[in-house]
C-alpha cells in the first residue's frame, strides 16, 4: 500500500540568507531605507526560487537534495538600484556568476519546477511605492554601492508568499549546503 503524504500544502519561495559582516552592512542600509521611505521590513535575501507548492514533507524532501548537491557560493553585491516595482523598489545588484545561476537551476530542478526563468538576482533594501527621489537619496547615502560579500551557508524556504503580509514572511525550513 502506497504511502500518502497528509502533510500541510505550502507555497514558498528559496531563498540565500546573508551573514557575518556583509549581513550587518546590508542591515544598516536597510534601517536607513525603512527610516527614509516606511514600507515593510525586509529580511535580507537573494532568492533563487519563487512558486513553489506541495506538501511539507515533499519540500523537506526535495530540499534536502538540493542542500547535499550545492556546494557553498561566494555572493557579491555591488550597485544599489531602483525600479518601479514594488519588490524591486530599491536594491543591491548581485553579481550573477556561473555558480549562482547553476544553483538557481538546480533549486528549480529539485523542484520539479522546469525550466528555470531568467535569473537577475538581486538583494532587496526597500519594497514598496517610493518616490525617486527619496531612492536616489537613500542610495546616495549609502555610497552608491554595497560592495560586500558572503558565502552561502543554508538554504532556507520561506513563506513568501503574496498572500502573506512581508511582516509575516519567515523560514519554514532551513538546511545547510554541503561543506
Amino acid at each position: 500500500m502506497a504511502h500518502i503524504d497528509t502533510s500541510e500544502i505550502i507555497r514558498a519561495a528559496l531563498w540565500i540568507r546573508p551573514t557575518g559582516e556583509a549581513l550587518e552592512r546590508i542591515q544598516k542600509i536597510v534601517r536607513l531605507a525603512h527610516k527614509e521611505a516606511g514600507g515593510p521590513q525586509v529580511p535580507p535575501h537573494v532568492t533563487l526560487l519563487t512558486g513553489a507548492e506541495t506538501t511539507r514533507a515533499n519540500a523537506e524532501l526535495k530540499l534536502k537534495h538540493l542542500a547535499q548537491r550545492l556546494r557553498p557560493i561566494r555572493i557579491k553585491l555591488g550597485a544599489i538600484e531602483w525600479r518601479d516595482d514594488y519588490f524591486r523598489s530599491l536594491f543591491a545588484t548581485v553579481e550573477l556568476t556561473s555558480e549562482l545561476a547553476a544553483a538557481q537551476r538546480e533549486a528549480y530542478d529539485a523542484f520539479e519546477m522546469k525550466p528555470a526563468p531568467p535569473y537577475e538576482p538581486h538583494l532587496s533594501l526597500a519594497y514598496g511605492k517610493i518616490e525617486e527621489g527619496v531612492k536616489k537619496r537613500i542610495a546616495e547615502q549609502a555610497g552608491g554601492r554595497l560592495d560586500a560579500e558572503f558565502e552561502v551557508q543554508s538554504l532556507h524556504l520561506v513563506n513568501s508568499t503574496s498572500t502573506v503580509p512581508v511582516a509575516e514572511w519567515h523560514t519554514l525550513i532551513e538546511l545547510p549546503v554541503a561543506a
